[in-house]
């Protein structure tokens, strides 16, 4: 199967923790997101999103 680039912004520290997780695990980063992947296209996990409302433009009083 063709292998391709996969390119993405996340948080900084997560993405250093999960670094260090894959280190310590002796595990390859994209291995892992690639199980993670297979695992969402499968419907094994779904993410769930709490809702905020959050005030854009406060009135003025």
């Amino acid at each position: 199967m063709a292998r391709k680039t996969f390119t993405t912004t996340i948080e900084e520290t997560v993405q250093k923790d999960f670094k260090l997780a894959c280190v310590q695990n002796d595990v390859k980063m994209n291995d892992v997101l690639e199980t993670f992947m297979k695992s969402y296209i499968d419907g094994e996990f779904v993410l769930e999103m709490e809702p905020r409302l959050r005030r854009t433009n406060p009135k003025s009083e």
